[in-house]
């Protein structure tokens, strides 16, 4: 399966902040997704009342901002129904390139953009530049439209689980839905629902398939947040034969951090080992392996983070100062605190202007003045920024 540019960008974004979590950057309270949602239109029902290949719901227009108005969706017409917000800076991204097809396919497909924002706010955002020349009302060529009471984001959005905008919905030449996902990835698609070449049938698998991703997702994060490591992992096993190699990476981050996290240190220590061996060459693989060691939670493989960083940096010739930094890391866990700074000078000699690296020069120096000085009451160790 080929993931939607935005579903894997949503999918990296979700293991990328669960790593945060579980690395102790961010507190689990706090963790949330990145979509411009709207909490009228989530639908948390175990499955999706509106999919691909059902008939699709009926318009209901409050207010026409731009084109002629449509009375209802005609038999024999392609659509492309939209939802979109002025706030919404992924949908004001998206606006241009809609424009762009509608221009391109003329009568062949009718875009309609469905907001449920009110006359007043949305006059406002069409007289607004958005560029030097051109206003928003001479940029957008496709009908806009305001939702009667939120009508079509429950018969829409809510019924198919889409909380995030945009999302777009393209209706076929049968009045059927053939496709659900973001404006950025709708080229191919109606190309394709045009020419009359869709495959429906393909499409209701791979919608299907997504929706599992999107749940599985969700309840991956639930038990991290709750601590629950090894339903974590068990449910990352569900996911991760449905994501493939696209995203194999971002997968083993996540099960070693939770591997951590879980106390299963033998576990991660094999894993971690096959990963330096598959990753002997690369540089930035083996600096992600041993970063990930120092900033774990529970007992950190440190013999491993040093075998990882130490080939980093002689692949990388002791030049680049994120794996400089990194193995100043290392040193600094390992209580070596001389060691640590001597590698720390020279990341921040490598780039002079990071003030992180210079911060963090800062912290183990101090904490060599501390170990150097008898105990103070009440001075709180201090750490470098993980």
């Amino acid at each position: 399966m080929v993931l939607d540019s935005p579903l894997r960008q949503r999918l990296v974004g979700l293991l990328a902040l669960l790593g945060l979590l579980l690395s102790g950057h961010i507190s689990a309270v706090s963790a949330q997704g990145t979509d411009a949602t709207d909490a009228a239109t989530e639908n948390t029902s175990p499955e999706p009342v509106l999919g691909i290949g059902h008939p699709a719901p009926p318009l209901a227009v409050e207010a026409w901002y731009t084109g002629e108005p449509i009375e209802k969706l005609q038999s024999g017409q392609v659509y492309v129904v939209e939802f979109w917000a002025t706030w919404c800076g992924p949908c004001l991204a998206s606006m241009p390139h809609l424009s762009k097809l509608q221009t391109e396919y003329g009568d062949k497909v009718r875009m309609i953009g469905v907001t449920r924002e009110d006359a007043e706010t949305v006059e406002k955002f069409l007289d607004k530049k958005q560029s030097e020349e051109k206003q928003w009302k001479e940029v957008i060529t496709y009908r806009l439209v305001q939702d009667h009471e939120g009508q079509m984001s429950q018969t829409y959005m809510r019924a198919a689980q889409q909380s995030g905008i945009p999302t777009a919905f393209i209706v076929g030449r049968d009045g059927r839905i053939d496709w659900i996902g973001h404006p950025a990835s709708i080229d191919e698609p109606l190309a394709k629902v045009v020419a009359g070449t869709w495959d429906r049938d393909l499409a209701i698998a791979e919608f299907a398939k997504q929706q599992q991703i999107k749940t599985l997702s969700r309840q991956l994060s639930t038990h991290a947040r709750a601590g629950e490591w090894d339903a974590a992992l068990a449910t990352l096993d569900e996911i991760a034969p449905l994501l493939g190699e696209e995203l194999a990476a971002a997968i083993t981050q996540t099960r070693l951090s939770l591997l951590d996290s879980a106390g299963r240190t033998e576990e991660a220590t094999k894993l971690r080992s096959q990963l330096i061996q598959d990753a002997w060459d690369s540089a930035q693989d083996l600096n992600a392996i041993a970063w990930g060691i120092t900033v774990s939670r529970g007992e950190k493989d440190l013999a491993t983070a040093m075998k990882a960083a130490q080939r980093a940096v002689e692949l990388t010739e002791a030049k680049e100062p994120a794996i400089l930094d990194t193995l100043a890391r290392v040193y600094f866990e390992q209580g070596e605190l001389k060691t640590a700074i001597e590698w720390q000078t020279k990341a921040v000699d490598a780039a002079p202007e990071n003030r992180s690296l210079k911060s963090t020069l800062k912290a183990y120096q101090k904490a060599l003045e501390k170990q150097q000085t008898p105990d103070e009451p009440g001075q709180p160790e201090e750490k470098p920024a993980s």
